[in-house]
């Protein structure tokens, strides 16, 4: 059997302003890169994918990006990586494909591992666009059970790819992401930043994640009545992509009369300066894949204040308060404990910065190395003629 030599990295999805699955791709790549430097790494994209990875720094890993015009065309995008990729892949002499992002190539050309992240768009369909979540149930299922290894971020995650999708348990490996222990950039200045951002004095609720359902913003808006009464000048932060609820939610802040901010996706120094002013992270999500600014905020030593449902608590642990994200009142409690109790914050962030010392890039770098093994392996080594 001769040895695994060359990985083709289908990351057809890449666009400018992505969350945690754009975290994973550039955090993940180069570590594979640097931990095996006898592979090779080619890593495709559309063309408005490119900066992104010049960014990341692929160049100077040894890592190659091949841009194809196909994958950047919304409608086309999911037909070319399920019928153009593998082909490409191995005109290119790749031996492996990793799609990193639930859809990938259909045939059987050469070993193939896709990560799914989430089953949102299954559990709460309302949580993607209709196009998005036709195509993705009419298709990842089958991407996954043709695929040879699976990739879920956390056991929830695993559990759910064995009973929405059908893959067989053995076929998944759980492999989380990893924590970024040092700041992305130097934060921005705070008292630049509220002022710029019309934050106030205040302490600061922040909130990292897109204005979608799954998220569930509207329960933490509704909590935020109740934290503004037992912590005068509290505001509430929203830092994330727009969503289709954006409208819904202004008016909803408006007819509260709380204080509420959406700049929207914000910039790594904007980012680490609210991570740096605020008083918490909360995140209320009612279903999520990973959860991955619960480990950015616990590595900055900010308290994290989440739901307890869906995969949160297995990443945050012992190191968060928790309340039920269907509950205004309960998130409204748990917000005002941390931010009351500087004794409890300060527990919360000690424990934080033990907790996000367990996940790191180099971990999960070997880790999907191996699931790359087992995959060639069960092809005997080869791909087929």
């Amino acid at each position: 059997m001769r040895p695994l030599e060359h990985i083709g990295i289908n990351a057809a999805f890449l666009r400018p302003r992505m969350g945690g699955i754009g975290t994973y791709v550039r955090r993940l790549v180069p570590e594979m890169a640097a931990l095996r430097p006898d592979l090779d790494f080619t890593v495709y994209v559309g063309p408005s994918g490119v900066p992104i990875l010049s960014e990341a720094g692929l160049a100077e890993a040894g890592v190659r990006v091949r841009a194809h015009r196909r994958l950047d065309v919304p409608l086309a995008r999911a037909a070319a990586e399920m019928m153009l990729l593998g082909p490409l892949a191995r005109r290119d002499g790749a031996d492996l494909v990793h799609s990193v992002a639930m859809t990938g190539p259909l045939g059987r050309a050469l070993p193939h591992v896709v990560t799914i992240p989430d089953v949102t768009w299954m559990r709460q369909p309302e949580s993607v666009g209709r196009l998005t979540g036709w195509t993705w149930r009419t298709f990842v299922p089958r991407v996954a059970r043709r695929a040879d290894r699976v990739i879920a971020l956390s056991r929830h995650g695993a559990d759910d790819v064995v009973h929405y999708l059908g893959v067989r348990r053995e076929r998944v490996d759980v492999i989380p992401l990893g924590a970024d222990l040092e700041p992305r950039a130097r934060p921005a200045e705070e008292a630049e930043l509220r002022a710029r951002l019309d934050l106030g004095p205040g302490p600061l609720v922040l909130a990292v994640a897109a204005n979608r359902p799954n998220k569930n913003p509207v329960r933490l808006i509704e909590a935020m009545p109740g934290v503004a009464r037992a912590v005068p000048g509290a505001v509430l932060v929203m830092a994330g992509a727009p969503g289709p609820q954006d409208a819904e939610l202004r008016a909803l802040v408006e007819s509260l009369g709380v204080a509420a901010r959406f700049p929207g996706h914000v910039d790594d120094a904007d980012l680490e300066g609210l991570y740096a002013a605020a008083g918490c992270l909360a995140l209320p999500s009612l279903h999520e894949g990973f959860g991955l600014p619960i480990l950015e905020a616990m590595s900055r030593g900010l308290p994290v204040v989440c739901a307890d449902t869906s995969v949160l608590p297995e990443v945050a642990g012992d190191a968060a308060a928790y309340f039920d994200p269907r509950d205004p009142r309960d998130i409204s409690r748990a917000l005002v404990e941390v931010l009351s109790d500087d004794a409890l914050a300060a527990r919360l962030a000690a424990a934080g910065r033990e907790r996000a010392r367990g996940f790191s890039w180099p971990a999960a770098a070997e880790a999907t190395i191996a699931a790359y093994e087992r995959a060639w392996a069960a092809r005997g080594g080869d791909a087929p003629a």
